[in-house]
């Protein structure tokens, strides 16, 4: 037994799969370039419009009329001008063929004749060519590994050079969308016939219950060449299902073949493509680089695997103001923005560079030798609409058109505040090759196959134009820093949040755990109270600290201490709800069962991280006091006990028996200064071991009490020497969006010069070749 397949099913491939007009032609010109041919001609004559055609078969009634009654119908149709807009030769010469049918099928024939005399469209290459056995054995073979076989072979040989654009062996069939039948002439060199083919699709409609193997297509032998020397393939579309005016086709031209070539690489599509309607040459737009001149930035980056390992690089450049920024992004800084569970799956991702000009539309203004500034607005217009996405010089549509947002910009730029980068702004390409294995074209031809691959491929632009570029201009122009009362209320939203999500669960526990220990809810509740009240304090002081920036700093940075332990509750009481609801009942009425014992002891570890919270606190801000600073790491470490076991973090340094030392400084700030550090710690050691599966993770933190110095060290990823010094600027994060607020180290270095501290990261490799791992308080200058 085996699949039966239905002739209509081609139609599924055909014409409903291929999405538009414009994309189906450019399938056609794609055979014509893996074909090798440097040019491609395509005319589209459209006399007659389609609809004035159905007008005329509707007036014939073929089905419900004889001969004479339908030569009638028609007549009468022509004489009376009921076809609007028909020309008068045109009914002229059918009224001629229809007299001169004989028999209906006759009629029939003349009047699909006609229509596809005055209806098709051409598309003429001097490629290569094919035999009569490429045209039975290939082309009409329908997903041929023909141009995949190609690919193959050129990936094995470790050659470079251009790979078959298509792969599918389906493009074919989007001349179905385009008309209703299909003439193939095409010859090789030194063939002395051309070799032909004909194809009527309408025996494959929906309402023909035919299988796919009883319709005979048999391509012959054509007529003699006059030059054996000549290669190449003429497809001829007739009886077009849609109206083509000289309107839609620039319209294609302008959408569509404009940017099927690179625009940007020198070359156009009037290089490969020449276009005509009704025989008038239609010029496709080129892009005026001296437009791209005129963007007030500009942003650059390459992905590219090295040894194993991804690493992205660029530039920035904010062009209105003369700054510029360059940025690199290792394997696990990567990792995480794309939020994968491997390096793996980034290499298969495979190179791809990327470059992009952004453009204030309301800066705009006239030039005498561009025009009008409506016009240069306009033509900025033409070539916006987000990144476009060219694989081999050829783009893959639909990305960078008008109608798509496959990067999301818009959807992130409307959330934000100032609306300083949309797709209208946005000029620029991502090149990616045959090689890039990754990323798959759909069948249908509209944009990339949903892949993990293509989720990381998209993230990583999106940080290169969000974070990279966007954040960077926004910093410059000071548009979107916002004040530290405000990121107060961002964090306190964020907290009231999770603190809705915990007490939700610790009610769905309470209704599990057996009477004896519900007094653990009320310790989390408790917890949850002190926590918010500490918020509440801070929210209160911030009117009286107003004309204070080191006071808003501090008061930012205790809302940042209770979004780290309420994290850790929401976590907490997460995995203990999951362990009750999995666990038999009978075993939870034990004293000693595992899932009580287990939110006991982390209930303990949270209590401890928020008795530091009390020394942070409003209600103590800027009080000076003398304390040991390895004594309070001592006790921040140990606040993090569950965390360093959870992960197999083993932390050590000096810090665990140096002498006592004492410092006078506001103790609380100084617990922020390592809470944040020991924070970042955290998160990249746990990206960094899904780079390196058999990496021990370590955290060093030493103390030298004669020169007043605390070092901070992990083997985590490190930071780049481009990322050194912003990495200290407000909202500055390597994190994906919702994974942390870029204060941290913002925060901490205030604190630092609050105090006359220096707190910076020591320009060292201390851990890893071309990275810095060590943050560095020099607390010696107080």
């Amino acid at each position: 037994m085996a699949f039966k397949i239905l002739a209509r099913t081609l139609l599924e491939l055909g014409a409903e799969l291929i999405s538009s007009d414009g994309v189906a032609l450019y399938e056609l010109i794609k055979n014509s370039v893996d074909a090798g041919s440097r040019r491609v001609r395509i005319n589209v004559v459209s006399v007659v419009q389609r609809s004035q055609f159905d007008e005329l078969l509707e007036f014939a009634d073929l089905e419900n009329s004889d001969l004479a009654t339908a030569r009638r119908n028609i007549r009468q149709a022509l004489e009376a001008e009921a076809i609007e807009d028909l020309e008068q030769d045109l009914a002229a010469d059918l009224l001629h063929r229809v007299l001169g049918a004989r028999g209906k099928d006759r009629l029939e024939r003349h009047l699909w004749e006609w229509f596809g005399e005055h209806a098709y469209i051409e598309v003429v290459d001097q490629g290569r060519g094919m035999s009569l056995r490429d045209l039975d054995q290939i082309y009409l073979t329908i997903g041929t590994r023909s141009r995949h076989s190609e690919r193959e072979q050129l990936l094995r040989s470790g050659r470079a050079g251009a790979a078959p654009l298509g792969e599918k062996g389906v493009g074919r069939l989007s001349t179905m969308r385009l008309g209703d039948m299909l003439e193939v002439r095409t010859s090789r060199a030194d063939d002395s016939h051309e070799h032909e083919l004909n194809i009527d699709w309408r025996r494959f409609s929906h309402s023909s219950d035919d299988k796919l193997d009883e319709i005979e297509i048999e391509p012959e032998e054509g007529r003699e060449k006059e030059d054996s020397s000549k290669s190449g393939t003429t497809i001829r579309v007739v009886g077009l299902r849609t109206n083509w005016t000289h309107e839609k086709v620039l319209e294609i031209a302008s959408s569509h073949f404009a940017r099927l070539v690179d625009p940007f690489e020198g070359s156009s599509s009037n290089d490969l493509i020449r276009l005509r309607f009704n025989g008038e040459r239609v010029i496709i737009p080129e892009i005026d680089r001296r437009y791209l001149e005129l963007a007030h930035g500009k942003c650059s980056a390459r992905f590219e695997v090295r040894g194993g390992n991804p690493e992205l690089s660029g530039t920035a450049e904010y062009l209105l103001r003369g700054k510029r920024r360059t940025f690199r992004l290792g394997g696990t800084e990567l990792v995480s923005i794309a939020q994968v569970g491997s390096v793996e799956l980034l290499n298969r991702v495979g190179p791809f560079d990327m470059e992009m000009w952004w453009f204030n539309r309301r800066l705009l203004t006239a030039i005498d030798e561009l025009g009008t500034q409506r016009e240069i607005r306009n033509e900025v217009a033409r070539w916006s609409g987000g990144l476009m996405l060219f694989r081999d010089s050829y783009r893959v549509n639909p990305y960078g058109g008008h109608d798509d947002d496959w990067l999301e910009i818009d959807k992130t730029a409307f959330r934000s505040k100032g609306y300083k980068l949309n797709r209208q702004q946005v000029v620029g390409r991502v090149r990616i090759t045959w090689r890039n294995r990754g990323l798959v074209d759909q069948t249908n031809r509209e944009g990339l196959m949903e892949t993990p691959e293509k989720r990381a491929f998209v993230a990583i632009l999106q940080q290169i134009l969000l974070v990279e570029f966007k954040k960077f201009i926004d910093r410059e122009d000071k548009a979107a820093r916002i004040q530290e009362r405000t990121t107060l209320d961002n964090i306190e939203e964020k907290i009231e949040t999770t603190g809705d999500e915990v007490r939700v669960r610790l009610r769905q526990i309470e209704r599990l755990l057996p009477s004896e220990h519900r007094h653990l809810i009320e310790q989390a509740l408790r917890l949850i109270r002190e926590l918010t009240g500490y918020l509440d304090e801070a929210r209160e002081l911030t009117e009286e600290a107003a004309e204070d920036r080191a006071e808003l700093v501090h008061l930012a940075g205790v809302g940042l201490m209770v979004e780290f332990i309420m994290h850790e509750l929401e976590r907490t009481t997460s995995a203990t709800l999951r362990t009750l609801t999995e666990i038999d009942q009978d075993a939870l009425r034990r004293s000693d069962a595992a899932a009580i014992s287990v939110l006991g002891d982390q209930l303990k570890t949270i209590n401890k991280r928020v008795s530091n919270l009390d020394p942070i606190s409003a209600a103590r801000r800027q009080t000076k006091e003398n304390f040991d600073p390895s004594e309070v790491i001592r006790q921040i470490v140990e606040g993090h006990a569950g965390k360093l076991h959870r992960h197999d973090i083993a932390i050590g340094g000096s810090y665990l028996d140096a002498p006592r030392w004492r410092v006078k400084a506001v103790r609380g700030m100084f617990i922020q200064i390592i809470e944040n550090l020991l924070s970042n710690s955290f998160y990249w050691l746990i990206q960094q071991k899904v780079v390196e599966q058999r990496l021990k993770l370590r955290i060093t933190i030493n103390v030298d009490p004669e020169e007043q110095v605390i070092t901070v060290t992990d083997n985590g990823p490190g930071v780049s020497p481009e990322s050194a010094s912003e990495i200290f600027e407000a909202f500055v994060t390597r994190r994906p969006a919702g994974e942390g607020h870029g204060l941290g180290l913002y925060i901490s270095r205030e604190v630092a010069r609050y105090h006359g501290w220096n707190f910076d990261l020591e320009r060292a490799e201390t851990v890893r070749p071309g990275r810095y791992n060590t943050f560095v308080l020099d607390m010696g200058g107080a």
